[in-house]
C-alpha cells in the first residue's frame, strides 16, 4: 500500500466491502491510519439506482443509517464498531453482486473526495473483503479514478462464515497494479442519460434531437463546432457517438433519412456507474 506521508489537509479515505471478514477489514485500516472509511454493506434488494449514494444517511451510526444491521453477522458489526474507534465510518448499502453498483458507488465516493485531484483526498480500496464481483467493481473504479487498490493476505483460513470470519490475522498487504482506463467524458455520460430518459418513456431519439438537446444545455462538444448543421453532426459523431458505439454503449439504426440512436443495456449500466460526473458540470 502507498505509505507516503499525506499532505496536512489530505485525508486517507478507504472503500472496503463489508464481506465475511473481520481482521482483513480492520487491521489494514488501523495500520495505515485511515481517516474516513466507507463500508460497502450488501443490500441485494436495494431500491436506489446503481451507483447512488446517500452521504447524509451514510454518516449515521451503527443501526441509524440505511444499512440493515440485522443482515450482518456479529463479527461484521464488531468490525464496523472497531473501525469507528479510530476513523470516521460511513456505511453504504450496495448490491455487492452487481459490479456496476459497486463501480458506481466507488467512483461516486471518489468524486465526493476529489480523489486524484491536486487538492483532493487520497483514496484506497480493499479488494479482499467481499465477493469476487465486488472486487472487480472496486478494482475497475480504482483504475478509473486513479485510486490505490490493495489486497490483504490472511494468516488463517476458516470456513463457517455464519459463526466466524472466513480468515484471521493479517500476514501482509500487497499493492495491486494500476492500469489506465478511459472513463466516458461528461458529455458522453450526459448523452447516455438523455438516451436512458427517452428510452424509459418509449420515445425514439435521432442525432438531430441529441444536437438540439445538447445545444440547450451547452455541452462542450458543440461549443467549437460552428453554426453549420454539418459541423454539428460531425462534432456529435466524433466526440460522443463514435466512442460510445466503439465501446458498445449505443447502437445506430438507419430510419429513413436519419439515424436513430439506441442505448444498449451495457450503456445503461455504464451511465449508472458514471452519472456522478454530471454533478461536476
Amino acid at each position: 500500500m502507498d505509505t507516503a506521508v499525506p499532505r496536512v489537509s489530505e485525508r486517507r479515505v478507504h472503500v472496503v466491502p463489508l464481506g465475511h471478514e473481520h481482521d482483513r477489514i480492520v487491521e489494514p485500516l488501523r495500520g495505515h491510519g485511515a481517516d474516513v472509511v466507507y463500508l460497502l454493506a450488501d443490500a441485494p434488494d436495494r431500491e436506489a439506482e446503481r451507483g447512488a449514494v446517500d452521504f447524509e444517511a451514510a454518516a449515521a451510526g451503527l443501526g441509524d443509517g440505511r444499512v440493515d444491521v440485522d443482515r450482518l453477522t456479529d463479527y461484521q458489526r464488531d468490525a464496523w464498531a472497531e473501525a469507528a474507534e479510530f476513523a470516521a465510518v460511513r456505511a453504504l448499502p450496495v448490491a455487492l453482486a452487481d459490479v456496476y453498483d459497486v463501480l458506481g458507488v466507488t467512483t461516486t465516493v471518489a468524486a465526493r473526495h476529489d480523489a486524484g485531484e491536486p487538492d483532493g483526498d487520497r483514496l484506497f480500496a480493499n479488494v479482499s473483503t467481499g465477493p469476487r464481483i465486488a472486487a472487480v467493481g472496486v478494482a475497475i473504479a480504482c483504475m478509473v479514478v486513479g485510486a490505490r487498490p490493495y489486497s490483504v493476505e490472511p494468516e488463517v483460513h476458516r470456513h463457517d462464515v455464519a459463526e466466524t470470519p472466513l480468515t484471521a490475522g493479517v500476514a501482509g498487504t500487497v499493492d495491486l497494479p494500476i492500469y489506465p482506463m478511459d472513463a466516458p467524458t461528461t458529455d458522453q455520460v450526459a448523452v447516455l442519460g438523455r438516451l436512458r430518459e427517452r428510452a424509459d418513456r418509449n420515445v425514439t431519439t435521432d442525432k438531430w434531437n441529441l444536437i438540439q438537446w445538447a445545444r440547450e444545455r451547452d455541452l462542450s462538444f458543440l461549443r467549437e463546432a460552428g453554426e453549420s448543421r454539418t459541423a454539428k453532426y460531425r462534432a456529435l459523431e466524433t466526440h460522443v457517438l463514435s466512442p460510445l458505439r466503439d465501446r458498445g454503449y449505443v447502437e445506430l439504426e438507419d430510419v429513413g433519412r436519419s439515424d436513430t440512436v439506441h442505448l444498449t443495456e451495457t450503456g445503461r449500466r455504464v451511465f449508472f456507474a458514471f452519472q456522478h460526473k454530471l454533478g461536476e458540470r
